[in-house]
């Protein structure tokens, strides 16, 4: 890049001071100033750029003087950028289409230059970019070729363009040059999966995220920055580039569909989603004074009438979404009559203009197709539904940007559209659907080592595969095959998943469980198991687990082996423990409860096994909340296992 043309001699000091005053505020006197030099000093570029950054501060009018001014300076010194970066400030001031015309002029005439001159990939964000559009922007940054920033943007460009051959060519031709970090592999992987190339592209996918570290340009984030719940974008901020690895598998962790399988369906769906949103989701009119402005956005809701109109044709769809939004107190003070202002934002630009998508798209995006799509050309409105939980929630959508052409945005009507609209942002689901109840259970006991607890998981399914995950979403452990599914584990909250298949049906389960300590010194009793024995003679933990049904539904007509573990338990002088035990099943709706009592007598040690075999008609048919009391009759301290709800039919 050829440096700005010499400044005539004594210069440096016109410049110093113009740049202070403008810095000050002191526009009028740094005007002045610039004026006397320029008027003997014509030709002097940097004054005429100072001149033209004043003017584009001066309140009210002045940009068009800027313009001239900037483009005057690139006459003089046609190799820089700077007249061009300029020309984009005053594009950018003056929003609306031909504001956009201005910033895309000023930013193919930088990167014809420069392929990373300071913040100009941020204006290019602010722009629509058509897939002619790319493909300049990408023929422009050819001129840098072999310059590693325009390289790599250039990948971007072609990917985003739908050149997936071209895109790995290029994003290839870097790695084998020995450009490794994180964000060629996140381009690699985008322009595989968007072509369609599952198994390539998630192995690149895997590449990017080891290097999340050296990923610079945080290509990988803006990949998945439109689906992110609230906290994981306000986490992602606070994330040290050390720890972006682990964030993002975390973050893909939380949206896995399939445990049965090996890959995360959900990574190659998102980006399937994602080539089909830009294409026909992408917000056209991003300088809009619409996602700048409240003001402007109040003034679109005249547009309710045709909007309501269009509504009572598509036919009446009054489902809530269960849950809250982080803004449900403003939405649930929201007036009778709701409309486009009442869409709550995260901060002072809209959605639509910080991810680069109409209301359609953002939708799409998290959801994918709609269970049924209305639309009516005319009133330019449309009603996408959902199935969400157990109900059919209704968005609408409607064409109300000042701009001929405008972008489709949220219009809710109702105080409940508006709910949808708003917790439906703060969440994402897959198309991997889950048509069956997972009945499952799981069991807490001592490990074998200090500090650790033994973690059963009981599933009612063939076959089914369990994980677990830690507060930060690190995964733990992961077992497929046949229940119960053990697993080592010190005390802590962590997240459980269970998949399950049967035929063509899939069940999922995503919760919560604590898993509690049995080494605190003190009287302490497992998780209670109860279940059909195999054999009535021999049974113990891993067998009654094993009969344990996932549902809790059990033959009255059979024997019933009850399994626990009692730790803690104090000694006489004779070294033994005496404690009693007391099984009590309690008939859920009241009823008289069947209670099983013993003494027991035993030599002190740390892990005492308990059972008992329940003979068939000991406990009639029903439903029951079984549990286990033990009480220590040498220090008389008693201890109670969780409850366990079984049916005997």
């Amino acid at each position: 890049m050829a440096a700005l043309a010499a400044a005539p001699q004594g210069s440096d000091s016109v410049h110093a001071r113009a740049e202070t005053l403008l810095s000050d505020g002191e526009l009028r006197q740094a005007r002045a100033l610039l004026e006397r030099h320029l008027a003997s000093h014509g030709s002097d570029t940097r004054a005429l750029l100072l001149l033209g950054r004043v003017y584009l501060d001066w309140p009210v009018v002045g940009r068009w003087q800027a313009l001239r001014l900037f483009r005057h300076a690139a006459s003089l010194a046609p190799d820089d950028p700077a007249p061009w970066y300029w020309k984009i400030k005053v594009g950018r001031y003056l929003g609306s289409a031909d504001g956009e015309a201005l910033m895309k002029s000023g930013i193919f005439g930088v990167f014809a230059r420069h392929a990373d001159y300071r913040d100009v990939w941020a204006f290019w964000e602010e722009i629509y970019h058509s897939p002619s559009v790319l493909l300049r922007a990408a023929a422009v940054l050819a001129r840098h070729a072999g310059h590693p920033i325009a390289d790599l943007r250039r990948a971007q460009l072609l990917t985003e363009a739908g050149e997936y051959d071209a895109a790995e060519t290029l994003a290839a031709a870097l790695i084998s040059g020995g450009r490794t970090d994180g964000g060629v592999w996140a381009i690699r992987a985008q322009a595989a999966l968007e072509a369609g190339d599952t198994t390539g592209g998630l192995a690149f996918y895997q590449q990017a995220l080891h290097r999340a570290a050296t990923d610079s340009l945080q290509l990988l984030w803006r990949q998945v920055a439109p689906i992110a719940w609230p906290d994981e974008d306000s986490s992602y901020a606070r994330t040290a580039p050390a720890d972006r690895e682990e964030f993002f598998r975390a973050f893909w962790a939380r949206r896995e569909p399939d445990l049965l399988t090996g890959p995360n369906e959900r990574v190659a769906e998102h980006f399937e989603r994602l080539r089909h949103a830009r294409r026909h989701y992408h917000l056209r009119h991003p300088q809009s004074r619409f996602h700048y402005s409240p003001e402007r956005r109040a003034l679109m809701s005249s547009e309710s009438g045709r909007v309501l109109e269009a509504l009572l044709d598509f036919g009446i769809i009054a489902g809530i979404v269960p849950g809250r939004s982080r803004f449900e107190n403003e939405i649930q003070a929201a007036g009778v009559g709701v409309d486009i202002r009442d869409v709550p934002e995260p901060d002072s630009l809209t959605r639509y203009r910080r991810y680069g998508f109409d209301g359609r798209g953002l939708i799409y995006l998290r959801y994918g197709e709609p269970q049924r799509r209305m639309v009516d050309h005319q009133a330019e409105v449309e009603a996408w539904d959902y199935a969400v939980g157990s109900s059919l929630a209704r968005l609408v959508f409607a064409r109300v940007s000042s701009e001929s052409g405008g972008d489709m945005v949220f219009y809710p009507t109702s105080r409940g559209e508006l709910h949808n609209v708003a917790v439906m942002l703060e969440r994402d689901a897959t198309s991997v659907a889950a048509n069956q109840d997972v009945l499952a259970w799981a069991a807490f006991f001592r490990g074998a080592l200090e500090g650790e607890q033994s973690v059963y998981v009981g599933v009612m399914a063939d076959t089914s595969a369990a994980a677990l995950w830690d507060d930060e979403w690190i995964e733990v452990g992961r077992q497929v095959g046949t229940a119960p599914h053990v697993f080592t584990l010190a005390r802590g909250a962590y997240t459980l998943g269970v998949d399950t298949r049967h035929n063509e049906k899939r069940g999922r389960l995503r919760a919560t469980i604590d898993v509690p300590t049995f080494w605190r010194g003190t009287l302490a009793l497992s998780s209670l198991l109860i279940g059909v024995p195999v054999d009535d003679s021999v049974f113990g933990r891993d067998e009654v687990a094993r009969a344990m049904p996932g549902d809790g539904r059990l033959p009255r007509d059979t024997s019933l082996a009850l399994y626990a573990e009692i730790y803690g338990l104090s000694t006489d002088r004779s070294g033994r423990s005496l404690y009693e035990v007391e099984y009590r099943f309690e008939p859920v709706g009241g009823g008289r409860a069947v209670t099983l009592s013993f003494d027991r007598s035993t030599l002190g040690v740390a892990v005492v096994p308990e059972r008992i075999l329940v003979q068939p008609g000991r406990i009639p048919a029903g439903r029951f909340r079984a549990h286990l009391t033990v009480r220590d009759k040498v220090r008389r301290r008693i201890a109670q296992s969780t409850h366990v709800t079984v049916e005997l039919r």
